[in-house]
């Protein structure tokens, strides 16, 4: 079966102690948990909520839809949230390298470069916050358990990428298939 260029998934993290999410709980503790939630999402009328009350990952309390990436498969081209986050980087260096060499000519003094690239760099994080979260990532620049599991998914169907060292190491994710 051939999989889609690009998908849409919605995620709840269940991490422990010992990832980097440092979740205050015991491994066992978030495996147990771990199947819990994936037997209540089965069934569930909004995973969206679940997210919510349950995932280990930062979420903003108003995200109407949290935990949800769009993942491009592999060899598959089109911006992608990385190459846009390189390209605000670029645009950032640039700035700043105008801005040094009028200070170094005599035209700004430091507290003029300080403050024009301060508001500049606020300028890239309302651009970024405007675009960055219809972006893809490509699915090699996120934890493979995500693709493995969400690229198999039949839209509205949930799975669960168990934890890994390696494909998984934030601990289990319930992953739903939105698109």
């Amino acid at each position: 079966m051939s999989q889609p260029d690009q998908i849409s998934i919605q995620h709840i993290l269940v991490s422990f102690d010992e990832t980097q999410a440092k979740a205050k709980r015991t491994k066992a503790e978030a495996e147990a948990l771990a199947a819990e939630l994936l037997e209540k999402a089965q069934t569930a009328d909004d995973f969206s909520a679940m997210v919510h009350e349950h995932s280990d990952d930062p979420i903003q309390p108003d995200d109407p839809q949290p935990g949800v990436y769009n993942l491009l498969n592999h060899d598959v081209k089109g911006q992608n949230f990385q190459e846009f986050m390189m390209t605000l980087n670029a645009r950032a260096g640039e700035k700043e390298q105008e801005l040094v060499t009028k200070m170094e000519a005599g035209q700004i003094d430091q507290a003029a470069l300080e403050s024009t690239m301060n508001t500049f760099i606020e300028e890239l994080r309302a651009e970024a916050d405007r675009f960055a979260p219809s972006l893809p990532h490509p699915r090699s620049a996120m934890v493979s358990a995500f693709g493995d599991v969400g690229f198999d998914l039949a839209v509205g169907e949930i799975g669960l990428a168990t934890f890994d060292a390696d494909d998984s190491p934030f601990g289990w994710h319930i992953i739903k298939r939105l698109a």
